[in-house]
């Protein structure tokens, strides 16, 4: 499992106090999954989901952890492996797919360390070879 956690803090929504976060993203049976929890003197939220995370966890976890990037180590491979790969994990459209794969195959893609490894391992799986720069 390839998972990162980050602890926010932010003025609690009821109570006006300060409340202290976790956020977490990780990769569980080749999904993304994520998480954010909050705990504060008038009580505990948690929100939990699987796919892409939402921006408030994934910029709390980039700003913890920065961001890891991946390249194919063969840039002239074609395979539509590749941009098959983005659509899945994150559901882009062919478009958007099309773009993320042009930067793999350039000057990487970014991604948190679950986001990568997730990828890194859909393209293993496809016979493609990755490395984390």
């Amino acid at each position: 499992m390839h998972d990162r956690a980050a602890e926010p803090t932010e003025p609690c929504t009821a109570c006006g106090g300060a409340r202290t976060g976790w956020a977490g993203q990780s990769v569980e049976d080749g999904r993304l999954h994520w998480t954010l929890e909050w705990l504060c003197a008038c009580g505990q939220v948690c929100d939990r989901g699987r796919g892409p995370a939402p921006a408030r966890v994934r910029e709390a976890i980039v700003a913890r952890h920065g961001t890891h990037r991946l390249v194919l180590t063969d840039p002239q491979t074609r395979s539509g492996a590749v941009p098959k790969a983005f659509r899945d994990v994150f559901g882009l459209p062919l478009a958007e797919a099309v773009r993320a794969a042009a930067a793999l195959r350039g000057p990487g893609w970014e991604g948190t360390h679950p986001e990568v490894a997730l990828i890194a391992a859909l393209l293993a799986a496809a016979g493609l070879s990755t490395a984390v720069r």
